[in-house]
């Protein structure tokens, strides 16, 4: 699993030297990985990939900044993302989508945090039974741009 997140580092390392403009960032979370991109002030992207103990989550992520001040945004959007699962002898799929709010705190010029809450919906089936819950869930994150302006 390690070796998915350095990989994945990696790549985004890489894919980030082609922006020179730097609107492309890389996310730390707990326990994820993202790689960020901001078409403009107001409107970014977002691609999650999340591990732990048999789970995988694969998220992309949209970005409505509707706040500024000074180092602070505030930020809304939605979040879809599909969920694989072989734990606990059980073996499955599912999804989740969310609505979520919260704010980026510029720390440097390049280094941010992010942290927003969320009700998300959450589907997950497998042979045996099928959920569907809603679980909040907060995010939080530092996130590194490559060439900030």
């Amino acid at each position: 699993k390690m070796k998915k997140i350095m990989f994945l580092a990696i790549i985004f390392l890489c894919i980030s030297y082609l922006f020179a403009e730097n609107k492309l960032g890389i996310g730390l979370g707990w326990p994820y990985v993202s790689l960020k991109y901001n078409f403009s002030e107001d409107i970014s992207c977002e691609l999650k990939f999340a591990v732990g103990e048999g789970i995988n989550i694969f998220a992309g992520r949209f970005y409505w900044n509707f706040y500024r001040k000074n180092a602070l945004i505030g930020v809304t959007g939605v979040e879809a993302g599909y969920i694989d699962f072989d734990t606990l002898n059980i073996k499955g799929y599912g999804g989740e989508c969310s609505l979520f709010i919260g704010g980026e705190y510029f720390i440097t010029r390049r280094l941010s945090f992010v942290l927003d809450f969320s009700p998300t919906f959450i589907i997950l089936k497998s042979d045996d039974f099928e959920i569907e819950d809603i679980e909040w869930v907060v995010n939080f994150a530092f996130y590194y741009y490559f060439l900030r302006k």
